[in-house]
């Protein structure tokens, strides 16, 4: 390993390993998810190395609107490791990267909520878990893309002290804790230096900021309340923002270039995995398994369309795409903006759009027609007889007979997707699922008056539920 400063040597000799148990088991990989299936899913990576040793937490997507910075950190979940560990976050706030704005609800920039203990809303639960990774962690990155160029000096509107891109940020030249003195513009510079080697143009160099968070007369107030001033506070680990330039004009340039930074950094605290390859596929959706009405799930490809029928119930199980991570879809009109492994019943056509982060990469297309139920027919056994009637009909029969429905048939409707119950019957299950076909019902035993119509018990309903909608009914009618 090349020698660096004694100041950044004498950091990370005194730096303790926090959260690392003893008895993890190694090598390892722990996938955590919060917020399952919703805007706010929260997906936490672990990756333990052969052989312990600091602990990294790379965090992305806490704003919404910077691909760089996700997309970078979306290359590391998949690491092998060979000592050391990392704790990858690739998107903090998915619901934003959706939209593709800096932050979502009444508390906006999730990067701005690190300086409350009172959650208030689902981005600052989120905040709590960041919190507690922190607290795992050696040194903490936080990926971000930011207008325009750094630079010490006023050269023009996009670089001068003001702008971000291009910038390794710290909150202090230096910072010292009861134990440790942290070099953190020294370690920044030992980074910086290496990683401007690799990059061919020179108007894209990385620059040190320091923001000076702590200081009285700080340009940068707000960022007292952000992650990398609480990690640095609270936990005394160096703590960085890595910035590329919204002005870069490759969405690769910038994964490329935050990478460069996180490889150096990992390389600095003796954390040496197999660095991801820096290749960037346009994402693309291919297919989606769609459950119709809790049947086994059917492919649908991109661009096809979808044929239901008013009231059907579907669900999508699975997004087929060209990447894992940070996929959406959105049944439009319905539910949420992120729809995926949701119950969701439709009486109009849509369409599923498919989203990688903000990104559309597909499109399915579904088509709703309505049934005409006025020719439905319920076909009964009488005595052994058989029955039909129409929807709204009336089947009479006497007290004692013996009935049993057979089934409802309708032009274009399968049979098998809806239920049939007869109102005050119950057949003798252990479980009663509402599905009446097939049993032989004794007439006589039709006594629960509130199920029937008038409450005088004469007068049954069939009802036909299509899901958890009623689309026919007909009747029976007992004499005597």
């Amino acid at each position: 390993m090349r020698n660096i400063n004694c100041l950044i040597l004498l950091t990370f000799l005194l730096i303790a390993s926090i959260g690392i148990s003893e008895n993890i088991k190694r090598p390892s990989r722990k996938h955590l998810i919060y917020f399952e299936n919703t805007p706010n899913e929260l997906n936490v990576y672990k990756l333990y190395g052969r052989f312990d040793g600091n602990t990294v937490f790379i965090l992305g997507g806490i704003q919404g609107d910077e691909p760089g910075g996700f997309l970078s950190a979306d290359l590391y979940p998949n690491l092998q490791l060979e000592t050391g560990n990392l704790i990858v976050v690739p998107r903090a706030n998915f619901h934003s990267i959706i939209r593709n704005k800096r932050g979502i609800g009444k508390n906006g920039d999730m990067n701005r909520r690190f300086d409350t203990d009172t959650p208030e809303d689902i981005n600052d639960q989120i905040v709590e878990i960041i919190k507690n990774l922190i607290a795992e962690s050696d040194l903490f990155l936080n990926l971000h893309d930011g207008w325009g160029f750094y630079s010490d000096v006023w050269i023009d509107d996009m670089r001068n002290p003001k702008r971000f891109g291009q910038s390794v940020i710290a909150d202090a030249s230096t910072y010292i804790t009861e134990t440790d003195v942290l070099g953190l513009e020294a370690m920044a510079r030992e980074v910086i230096s290496i990683v401007n080697e690799k990059i061919e143009d020179k108007s894209h160099y990385f620059h040190f900021m320091n923001t000076n968070t702590l200081a009285p007369d700080t340009e940068f107030p707000e960022m007292l309340k952000s992650a990398t001033c609480y990690a640095l506070t609270q936990f005394g680990i160096p703590a960085f923002g890595i910035e590329t330039s919204k002005n870069l004009k490759s969405l690769e340039l910038k994964i490329r270039y935050h990478n460069y930074v996180i490889n150096e950094f990992l390389k600095l605290v003796e954390v040496e995995p197999e660095h991801p390859a820096i290749i960037y596929e346009p994402p693309r959706l291919i297919y989606l398994l769609i459950s119709i009405n809790k049947n086994e799930p059917r492919l649908v490809d991109n661009n096809n369309t979808l044929r239901l029928i008013a009231g059907d119930v579907i669900k999508v199980t699975h997004i087929e795409s060209n990447y894992e991570r940070g996929l959406s879809c959105d049944i439009l009109g319905v539910g949420t903006e992120q729809d995926f492994q949701k119950s969701v019943v439709l009486d109009k056509s849509t369409s599923i759009i498919t989203k990688k982060d903000s990104k559309i990469i597909g499109k399915i297309y579904i088509r709703v027609d309505s049934l005409n139920c006025k020719f439905m027919t319920y076909i009964l056994e009488v005595n052994g007889k058989n029955k039909a009637i129409l929807h709204g009909q009336t089947l009479r029969v006497k007290r004692g007979d013996r009935i049993k429905i057979i089934n409802v048939v309708l032009e274009g409707l399968n049979s098998s997707q809806v239920k049939v119950n007869l109102k005050g019957y119950v057949p003798q299950l252990s479980y009663n699922t509402g599905e009446d076909r097939g049993y032989l019902i004794d007439t006589s035993t039709l006594n629960w008056k509130k199920y029937s119509i008038y409450g005088k018990g004469k007068v049954y309903p069939i009802v036909v539920l299509k899901g958890e909608k009623e689309i026919s009914r007909a009747f029976i009618y007992i004499k005597g």
